[in-house]
């Protein structure tokens, strides 16, 4: 029992539920210090996003198992190894998606339902797509990986608005430099699934290039928020110093090889996260 109960946990990929569902909790929080706390959101927003966020992780590895018996990292994942049959994720994936799109209509608004069918569309159809087809895929995967803080604001506020394209932002530009460190450290298997990721494609200099590129411009629009009103300046002393300290580490590790490189970066990535989604979540009532 313990053993298929953990086959269904690796089912939705906690890591990717579970930082998905903070970063949304952290969109809610900043929300709530504009306009007031809402205990029943904030339930919508946890369970209602977690859900939906699980749910597109089950059809993702039903759709991804022809990749994943060909890569060493996901050979053993449930529905790849037979451990779950497809039938029974399709129907695990369905009763997820279904609670959990009917807490955030029912617990947030119609608004946030929307995201959470853009989010979850984009996931398991275009970056689907894009994955097997262009070097691009990250940028592309990323759009849906961003949507969750916005889903949280946008539960409280019931509005699209600066506030909410910040948030997009932000963690749309986390995301690159993460993922093409994955794609660098991991590139022979990528390349034995035959992904055209962007390591793969161009090569660990451009790769490089690229991740640094982005870590810059994510510590310029570190501060965004506080530029535009909603957060005050401890917070943009505290978003900048968190990108700095992950520039600084893309750079002072610079000459170590590629996959060492890469590595030491993706670790830096996951703290520079924690702490991001930290300072949102509290921005609202820093001075």
């Amino acid at each position: 029992m313990e053993r298929y109960t953990r086959s269904y946990l690796q089912l939705i990929k906690p890591g990717i539920t579970l930082s998905n569902t903070l970063s949304a909790v952290a969109g809610f929080s900043l929300a709530s210090s504009m306009v007031g706390f809402m205990p029943g959101k904030l339930v919508g927003v946890i369970g209602g996003i977690a859900l939906v966020i699980a749910s597109a992780c089950v059809v993702n590895n039903i759709i991804d198992r022809d990749i994943d018996v060909r890569m060493k990292r996901t050979k053993k994942r449930e529905i790849a190894s037979g451990t779950i049959s497809v039938q029974t994720a399709a129907v695990f994936a369905t009763i997820l998606g279904a609670i959990g799109f009917g807490v955030l209509i029912i617990l947030t608004n119609a608004l946030t339902a929307a995201l959470g069918v853009l989010a979850y569309l984009w996931y398991v159809v275009i970056y689907g797509i894009a994955k097997r087809t262009t070097p691009l895929s990250t940028v592309v995967g990323g759009v849906c990986g961003a949507l969750p803080p916005v889903a949280g604001y946008t539960a409280v506020t019931g509005r699209l608005d600066e506030v909410a394209v910040v948030l997009f932002l932000l963690l749309m530009v986390w995301q690159l430099p993460h993922f093409y460190a994955i794609s660098l450290f991991r590139g022979k298997e990528y390349a034995k699934a035959k992904l055209p990721v962007w390591a793969v494609r161009y090569g660990g200099a451009s790769t490089r290039h690229q991740m640094i590129l982005w870590i810059i411009v994510f510590v310029c629009a570190a501060p965004l928020l506080t530029f535009i009103g909603k957060t005050g300046v401890l917070f943009a002393m505290i978003m900048v110093i968190i990108g700095l300290y992950w520039l600084t580490v893309s750079i002072v590790h610079r000459t170590k090889p590629d996959d060492v490189w890469a590595r030491q970066v993706f670790g830096a990535s996951l703290i520079v996260l924690l702490l991001m989604l930290l300072a949102i979540s509290i921005g609202g009532y820093l001075p």
